[in-house]
């Protein structure tokens, strides 16, 4: 019985082991939620200076490197703390993790060449704005990592929903960009356009799945940022660029208009983006503290069954309780069995019931757990798959990003299908689709 309540404390150890692991990926996380959010404003910036041909913005930009570069320490200073990278090797997923680290920092060091580049003039602002956007991307991925890995279904949906807001202000940031630079060239184009409405669909379900996931604190302060925001000049402005055709769009004043406006709503974006990574080291701090202070911590049972003379106590019975069809009904049987037989043992009914109570409590509630995670983990899951198909879509027939999401949203729509059957589809055929 020692043995048993043994292994229950090892078990218990190894979950808070687990969860502060993953408020160290959270404190990442928080640290790539500032820096891709000063990257956002120096993308947008740059924009503008390319676009009036280095005379304008020069201020404007040195003032956004200046901050997008302090982020960019802060982020490699976290990584450099002591005992970070031992931490996560004995973590699982810790080499998925570790992986999208190095991508990350990887793109990260191309970013000095660029801005060498546009204070030169020696790109245009859409290559500068591509480039920009795999940089962005690699960070993303890092926090899609952190939230596909997480072990604990409270914080993963925390992850999830902090995940999905911040690709989301992303494609605005995105939108931003390409309207922007529409404007300063006088019309969007038909390409433009279909850019254009593909980040603000993109957007939109992604805001969708961060309201999901969100907690209800959380979503009150998105439901007040959402009424702070110039929602309705956002939308008049949308409405003129894509209906404008060329040279009808003055320059520089209505591409300053724009910047401006979706500038705000980022600002107001970004303020719940804070609010919920912030939330998401004291969620595991609670949940740390909750298995400290479990009532049915093996640990209490284990010290007390220390200070009573050895015995030997029918494991045999647990065993079976725990590989029965019902577990519910199969620890209760055994707790009735050894309880019935502890009065003349060494172990008492009283500590004999405890003991079995929490084996049963313990293989509950992680049953939960991995069926909450499941559950989260399955709108990750989706994601993949549609990435994937456009990634085939790309490869095979020469698609942009939008024009690859367009297709499998239209094909998807013709067929009555979701979006994720359409993709799964995709994927299946691959090897019989034509190579480029």
């Amino acid at each position: 019985m020692e043995s048993t309540l043994a292994f229950l404390v090892a078990a218990r150890r190894c979950e808070i082991h687990e969860l502060e692991q993953l408020a160290r990926s959270c404190e990442l996380v928080q640290a790539i939620s500032a820096l891709i959010h000063r990257l956002q404003d120096e993308r947008g910036v740059s924009n503008l200076h390319l676009a009036s041909g280095g005379i304008r913005f020069g201020d404007a930009r040195a003032a956004r490197v200046a901050a997008c570069e302090a982020a960019v320490v802060a982020v490699r200073d976290w990584l450099a703390r002591p005992g970070i990278r031992t931490a996560g090797e004995a973590v699982a997923g810790g080499a998925r993790l570790f992986t999208r680290i190095a991508l990350a920092l990887h793109a990260l060091d191309g970013l000095q060449a660029l801005r060498q580049e546009i204070g030169a003039g020696q790109c245009t602002a859409e290559a500068a704005t591509l480039r920009f956007n795999r940089i962005i991307a690699a960070l993303l991925a890092l926090v899609f990592e952190a939230a596909d890995i997480a072990a604990d279904p409270a914080v993963s949906r925390l992850l999830v929903a902090l995940f999905n807001l911040m690709q989301g202000k992303e494609f605005a940031g995105q939108e931003r960009a390409a309207g922007a630079a529409a404007l300063a060239a006088g019309a969007a184009g038909r390409t433009g356009e279909q850019t254009l409405l593909y980040l603000i669909e993109a957007q939109e379900a992604c805001f969708q799945r961060f309201e999901a996931f969100c907690p209800p604190d959380v979503r009150a302060a998105w439901s007040a940022a959402q009424g702070a925001m110039p929602l309705a000049e956002l939308e008049r402005l949308r409405r003129k660029l894509l209906a404008a055709g060329p040279g009808r769009m003055p320059e520089p004043a209505r591409a300053e208009a724009w910047f401006a406006c979706c500038s705000q709503r980022l600002e107001r974006i970004r303020e719940v983006e804070t609010t919920l990574a912030g939330g998401l080291r004291a969620a595991c701090a609670q949940r740390i503290e909750a298995l400290r202070l479990d009532s049915e911590d093996p640990q209490q049972l284990l010290a007390s069954l220390s200070e009573l003379s050895e015995g030997a106590a029918p494991l045999g019975v647990l065993a079976a309780a725990e590989a029965a069809d019902d577990p519910s009904a199969g620890f209760a049987a055994a707790a009735d069995e050894l309880a019935a037989g502890a009065g003349s043992g060494p172990l008492g009914p009283r500590l004999t019931r405890s003991i079995v109570d929490v084996l049963h409590a313990q293989s509950c509630r992680l049953q939960a757990m991995s069926d909450e995670l499941a559950a989260v983990r399955a709108s990750l899951d989706e994601r993949k798959l549609i990435e994937r198909a456009k990634g085939v879509l790309m490869r095979h027939q020469g698609l942009g990003e939008d024009e690859a999401h367009r297709l499998l949203r239209q094909t998807a729509m013709n067929q009555g299908r979701r979006l994720v059957e359409v993709a799964q589809a995709v994927l299946a055929m691959e090897t019989l689709l034509p190579g480029r």
